[in-house]
């Protein structure tokens, strides 16, 4: 074999060699559609700004009346579009005893109802499925003051989450904005 023979082989043998020895690039992760994207920026801007929700549960029925007060606060609130997840901190406090401190993280892929609504709504809607108690005394009712609206956002019977406000259009931005996002992470957005 002569010199520039030579000289040709090894350098078709290093190029060859160098490009089975590269790495293709990994593949780009599919990019995240921008309503996405905005409906998350949305969600995660009004849900921190509610602050600490302070209110009396004023209750009614056959055998008491009584005020309960309750305080509540969502904090540090992350809407992912990456993941479709919402991150947050739910403090509760019942009665002067704190009932709930936790981190919560909510997917949005495995939600099957959002709803809007006042939470007197909320409660007419579930006595209404519950039906009669078993003493046949409907005189149970519960007023909240000042008023509350809640996005409800259920993944199961038992599971989800209830967003709480004292502002309606503020609930009603969060409900738009949290459909959206369900819908485009692949949850639904069934009817309450």
């Amino acid at each position: 074999m002569q010199a520039y023979q030579r000289i040709s082989f090894i350098l078709i043998f290093f190029i060859a060699s160098t490009a089975c020895g590269q790495q293709s690039a990994p593949p780009k992760s599919a990019a995240i559609p921008q309503p996405l994207t905005a409906a998350m920026a949305a969600i995660q801007k009004e849900l921190n700004a509610v602050g600490k929700l302070n209110f009396v549960v004023h209750i009614y029925n056959a055998e008491e009346k009584g005020d309960s007060p309750y305080s509540e606060q969502l904090s540090n609130v992350v809407a992912d579009p990456a993941t479709c997840t919402i991150h947050y901190h739910w403090w509760r406090m019942m009665h002067g005893d704190v009932v709930n401190d936790e981190d919560v993280s909510l997917k949005l892929h495995d939600v099957e109802i959002v709803a809007t609504l006042s939470h007197d709504e909320y409660l007419k809607k579930v006595a209404k499925e519950e039906g009669p108690t078993p003493d046949g005394d409907r005189g149970y009712y519960e007023k909240f003051d000042p008023p509350l609206f809640i996005v409800l956002v259920q993944i199961s019977d038992e599971d989800g989450a209830a967003f709480s406000f004292t502002d309606a259009k503020q609930a009603g931005r969060v409900g738009k904005a949290m459909t959206q996002a369900v819908q485009l992470c692949g949850g639904k957005t069934g009817t309450f």
